[in-house]
Formats: C-alpha cells, structure tokens, sequence
C-alpha cells in the first residue's frame, strides 16, 4: 500500500475517534495528528510530521470547501 492510501487510511482512523468529540480545534487536531503518526508508524511507513500536518490541512480545506455552499443550500430548500 503506498503512503497516500495510508494517510488517508490513517486520518479516517483518527477522526473516528470520540475523544475528540467535544473538544476544542486545537485538542482535536493534536489528537489527529498524533494519531495519525501512530497509526502510520504501526503500519511499519515512514511519515515525517510536515506531511501529516500537510494532509490534515488538505482534509480541512476539503471539508470547507465541501460546507461553503451549505446555508444557501438550506434557504433554497426551504422555499421548495
């Protein structure tokens, strides 16, 4: 399995976890992170901490990019 599949293996890992439910940004992405290193070094691939925080930042700019629409979405399909 090549690193990108194991970066976003292990994120998915690292958000599933309900320690970070409730806690703030900051905490939630220490405990990615560091789970995500965990993760990966588990799974015997070598991942320097650039490239985890690297793929954090991409997730988050994703999930952004995914919610930006979402209150318009909301007012359109409440008229409907």
């Amino acid at each position: 399995m090549d690193k990108k599949e194991m970066l976003r293996k292990a994120y998915a890992n690292a958000v599933n976890n309900m320690v970070i439910d409730g806690v703030d940004n900051e905490v939630c992405y220490i405990v990615i992170r560091e789970s995500m290193k965990l993760y990966m070094q588990g799974h015997g691939m070598d991942v320097s901490e650039s490239e985890v925080v690297s793929y954090i930042k991409d997730q988050v700019a994703t999930l952004h990019k995914a919610l930006e629409d979402y209150d318009i979405a909301n007012q359109y399909s409440k008229k409907f």
